[in-house]
């Protein structure tokens, strides 16, 4: 795979890339009508260290963010319905370019488990390295938004 450098920040990127995943500048000309997705993919090197190990004791179904600027955070999803995007009236805000406004959502079901669906965000939603539309999580599953990798860790029940 071709690699190239920002043009503003110098930051290594794919030679397909769009926008930079590390300062969001264009990296395509002005005039050029073509916009496409392309993943941002950290290291495991990367990721936080407290994101791997799982809750201990009693707990809720819960997020780790394992790799972006709120790395180690602990997200705890007690509502049925929690939303992450961009905007700031989401339940899990992830402010960065590469996330989208409205990304997606996370929906407990009426068996107790929890689903993961994207919103038609423009650099998708990924669990375990795979782009998804919709899908149930399991402990241990990495999701990625935009340059954010979470790990949800399932309720002891």
């Amino acid at each position: 795979m071709k690699l190239v450098n920002c043009r503003r920040c110098g930051e290594i990127l794919n030679a397909n890339a769009n926008f930079c995943w590390s300062c969001g500048a264009p990296q395509h000309e002005a005039t050029s009508p073509e916009t496409i997705a392309v993943p941002v993919v950290s290291t495991p090197d990367a990721m936080h260290p407290d994101a791997n190990r799982g809750p201990l004791g009693d707990h809720r179904d819960e997020l780790v963010i394992a790799a972006g600027p709120q790395a180690g955070m602990r997200i705890e999803l007690t509502n049925d319905v929690t939303t992450v995007g961009r905007h700031e009236a989401s339940d899990l805000l992830l402010d960065d370019v590469s996330v989208s406004r409205h990304h997606a959502v996370f929906t407990r079901t009426a068996s107790g488990r929890v689903t993961l669906r994207d919103l038609n965000s423009l650099n998708g939603t990924y669990v375990n390295g795979k782009r998804v539309e919709e899908t149930t999580l399991h402990s241990a599953d990495e999701v990625q938004v935009g340059k954010f990798k979470l790990v949800f860790w399932e309720a002891t029940r």
